[in-house]
């Protein structure tokens, strides 16, 4: 948009060092050709005399921005960062484009053709944490962040920012909190198995376990739910057998995220057993559904819309300076007590 000194020499006639002189204030030229001079450098739009708006409209970028994520990210939680993702993207002039990747494919390695289009100018993932695939990603030489990280992947700090939620410390504060209260049997229900599961899920479960070794009691392995959809949506029946099958149930069952959390109450109520008086109930993340539930759910709420922001601040960082080093971000998290886990006191 704006010119240059040497434009400015030429379409005057001027040398390039009257022009310089001019426009820095320097001695050595009339006031009436510095008068010109800055006159035709506000019309060339110099950038020395750009207005506030000019700076905006210049500073805008063309191109796309790929939100690469999988469809079970079309829930409460991610609707939420990406609203977040698209309140930071405004007025800058890049479109947001999504594009939907299945676990076989991320598996696979699969890059979507969208990826290889000429406009691309960044990527931000979302619930997609296989290492090989991230790897693969980078190979693309565009810049990437990405919404938590795959599992045992510390290469991966050097090369992509990470944006993603403090997933211990309430963790932590909860079970001590359940113990205080007189429980005594834990269990963990989230799925640990998966190749695509989040360092911060694996964060979650680690915590709970240091804070049991902290209580001196184990988990209750045996009732341990490590395979559920980390959508929560697991076949109702099956979850239901699969609780019927267990010769004790725990007291407390800590959950990876709410949508397993509201699910495991459904179960467990369907199974004929209360919530809290019988098992108490925990989930992380604060979704929507959270405080609707009955009975209302304790959880762990998360910044959404933050986390969204920030993704989308260290991508167009990282657009503007490919080479600054990579940034970790840690947004901290709040313990929300509600009716699951009984009358604790926050």
């Amino acid at each position: 948009m704006n010119c240059s000194i040497n434009d400015i020499a030429a379409y005057l006639g001027l040398s390039r060092n009257t022009v310089s002189k001019a426009l820095n204030g320097k001695p050595g030229v009339s006031e009436e050709t510095r008068k010109k001079i800055i006159e035709t450098a506000v019309e060339m739009k110099y950038r020395q005399f750009l207005s506030a708006d000019d700076l905006n409209e210049e500073s805008k970028q063309s191109g796309s921005i790929i939100l690469l994520t999988k469809s079970t990210a079309q829930t409460g939680f991610w609707l939420n960062v990406m609203e977040g993702i698209k309140s930071a993207i405004h007025g800058t002039g890049l479109t947001l484009a999504m594009s939907i990747v299945t676990d076989e494919e991320i598996t696979e390695g699969k890059i979507p053709s969208i990826l290889y289009q000429s406009d691309i100018k960044g990527i931000i993932l979302v619930e997609v944490c296989n290492t090989e695939m991230c790897r693969k990603l980078l190979a693309l030489g565009i810049p990437i962040v990405t919404v938590d990280f795959p599992q045992h992947a510390d290469e991966l700090l050097n090369e992509m920012d990470i944006v993603t939620m403090e997933n211990k410390r309430n963790i932590k504060v909860l079970v001590h909190k359940l113990y205080e209260n007189g429980r005594r049997k834990f269990a963990f229900a989230g799925n640990l198995d998966s190749e695509n599961t989040s360092q911060g899920f694996a964060d979650r479960y680690e915590a709970f376990t240091e804070a049991l070794a902290e209580c001196g009691i184990k988990e209750m392995k045996e009732c341990s739910l490590t395979e559920i959809p980390q959508d929560g949506f697991m076949n109702l029946s099956t979850l239901i057998s699969i609780i019927n099958s267990f010769s004790a149930l725990p007291d407390v069952y800590i959950c990876g995220n709410d949508w397993t959390a509201i699910q495991m109450i459904h179960a467990l109520r369907t199974a004929g057993l209360q919530i809290p008086e019988n098992i108490a109930i925990a989930g992380f993340d604060d979704i929507a559904e959270a405080a609707d539930n009955f009975p209302s759910l304790t959880t762990i709420r998360t910044p959404k819309e933050l986390l969204g922001e920030e993704t989308m601040h260290c991508l167009l960082s990282k657009i503007k300076n490919p080479a600054r080093p990579s940034l970790y971000i840690t947004a901290a998290t709040e313990l929300v007590i509600r009716d699951s886990t009984g009358g604790l006191k926050a």
